[in-house]
């Protein structure tokens, strides 16, 4: 809780994951991916509770015997839709979105995204980091386009370079009724950009960007995992 506020951390994971089946099972020395991401979550001081949102009964099964919350979801093609589906039935204030796989993230950061979002009452908050080189090079990174201090515009490929170009950290903070709303919204780029879900809230809803200086490491394929070994 913050200033009264109430935090759910929900953590999206499925097993057939089209860059890397089976990812959230995966062991970073010893521990299962989504259960070290979930580590990480309950470290925050202002997360309330953490939910692990799956389609797959042997997650479910995984974070129960690690005395962990899982709510088995229907299938979706974006795991912002399995947030939204949980959250539906969530008395909370708001929703922190903390991806699956991504092992690196520092909960001081997530407190630091949820401070920011609660004291500027946003609807949505998301985090990013400089451009870098080695960005553009790497296409499992998610460029924004931020203008006006807002994100306009998600791309894999950017085609253009220019100074208000980010880089996105898979991260998201909502306004519980802003995730909720996340299944009516329209949803023709980011079935055409699978991946780049934040798109769907830009233009109904301010997404308000919060600068991140650490660069991290997200489990986006195989060869990730000792990468991530390396620097943990």
């Amino acid at each position: 809780m913050y200033k009264g506020k109430t935090v759910t951390c929900v953590i999206p994971a499925r097993m057939s994951s089209s860059r890397f089946p089976g990812k959230p099972l995966v062991k970073i020395h010893g521990r299962e991916l989504v259960l070290r991401v979930a580590d990480i979550a309950r470290k925050s001081k202002h997360v309330d509770g953490v939910i692990i949102a799956t389609e797959d009964q042997v997650i479910k099964d995984l974070a129960n015997e690690n005395d962990y919350l899982s709510i088995i979801t229907g299938s979706h093609y974006t795991c912002t839709h399995r947030v939204a589906e949980v959250a539906e039935n969530l008395k909370t204030d708001f929703v922190f979105n903390l991806q699956g796989d991504e092992p690196e993230t520092d909960y001081k950061d997530i407190d630091k995204v949820i401070e920011f979002g609660i004291d500027n009452n946003c609807d949505m908050v998301q985090p990013y980091r400089a451009l870098t080189n080695e960005d553009l090079a790497d296409e499992d990174c998610v460029q924004m386009i931020v203008n006006n201090n807002r994100v306009m515009h998600m791309e894999r490929v950017p085609p253009t370079v220019t100074d208000n170009l980010v880089t996105q950290i898979g991260m998201y903070f909502y306004k519980r009724e802003v995730i909720h709303d996340f299944p009516n919204l329209d949803m023709t780029w980011v079935k055409y950009w699978k991946g780049l879900d934040t798109i769907g809230f830009c233009g109904k809803y301010d997404v308000v960007p919060f600068e991140l200086e650490k660069r991290t490491q997200a489990i986006d394929r195989p060869e990730h995992i000792q990468i991530v070994e390396q620097q943990l």
